[in-house]
């Protein structure tokens, strides 16, 4: 599940909800149903739009957004990713970096995650290191 982007997992999301309503509406079963397939069937089109015309993926999942460069901290693209500072480091220390100036180069991903471009001299910290 770490692995889906946030619209293949809003879509599963929702498609099971109205799976849910399908399961249980005993009445008028026709109206969830339809609602399933329209769902399910704009899901696919998106999907395939985003494989088949690589330049529709931006505005669908997204863009990575540069937070860091040469020391230099983006506040603007820290509310642009719904960031602050103290999630920043914790993404760091998750990396293996303890001090922003160990980092070169901070890019937070599409699918949430931090990629971390390391200045040189340094080496993420690994469990070891920390005994």
């Amino acid at each position: 599940m770490a692995q889906l982007d946030f619209f293949d997992y809003i879509s599963g999301i929702t498609i099971g909800s109205i799976g849910a309503e399908l399961a249980t509406e005993l009445e008028v079963p026709h109206k969830p149903l339809i609602a399933l397939a329209i769902y399910g069937l704009a899901s696919v089109v998106l999907n395939l739009l985003t494989h088949k015309f690589p330049r529709t993926r931006k505005y669908i999942n997204g863009t990575p957004t540069i937070l860091m460069n040469e020391g230099k901290l983006y506040r603007k693209n820290f509310k642009k990713a719904k960031l602050d500072l103290s999630e920043f480091m914790l993404l760091c220390r998750e990396q293996g970096y303890f001090d922003l100036d160990e980092i070169q180069t901070a890019v937070f991903e599409h699918n949430g995650k931090l990629s971390v471009l390391p200045k040189a001299t340094h080496r993420p910290a690994t469990p070891k290191d920390l005994k």
